[in-house]
């Protein structure tokens, strides 16, 4: 993701010290969170694909701070390592895919937890 949009989603200016990074990222959760619209499926998908825009937006600003502010330099490989390096760059997309993919079942799983306890309390 763009460094920019990230900045845009999270509505920080340029050059954010890591607490502002926090600090945005805490109250978009807590505007965001998907367990507050529990009670309307709707809000709820949205709220859910705004959490996994603002996760993936913080991650990206979260590495960016922490390699200094810059993209990291990658020497460009020679002839032979290419081929390697492609692969490997696949690999890294698939991996990073999977587990977005866990990360999001688990999310909804507990989720679907808390509702699932919340909804206990109300029956005794």
């Amino acid at each position: 993701m763009n460094i920019d949009r990230c900045l845009e989603i999270l509505d920080l200016p340029p050059g954010p010290s890591p607490e502002d990074l926090r600090r945005a990222y805490r109250d978009l959760v807590s505007v965001w969170h998907p367990d507050r619209f529990s009670g309307n499926p709707r809000l709820m998908r949205k709220a859910e694909r705004k959490m996994k825009e603002i996760n993936t937006a913080y991650e990206t600003l979260t590495r960016f701070l922490s390699s200094g502010g810059r993209p990291a330099a990658r020497p460009s490989p020679s002839p032979p390592e290419r081929e390697g390096s492609r692969r490997r760059d696949e690999t890294e997309a698939l991996v990073e895919a999977g587990t977005e993919k866990v990360l999001t079942a688990c999310y909804h799983l507990y989720a679907a937890l808390r509702r699932w306890v919340a909804g206990g309390d109300r029956d005794e």
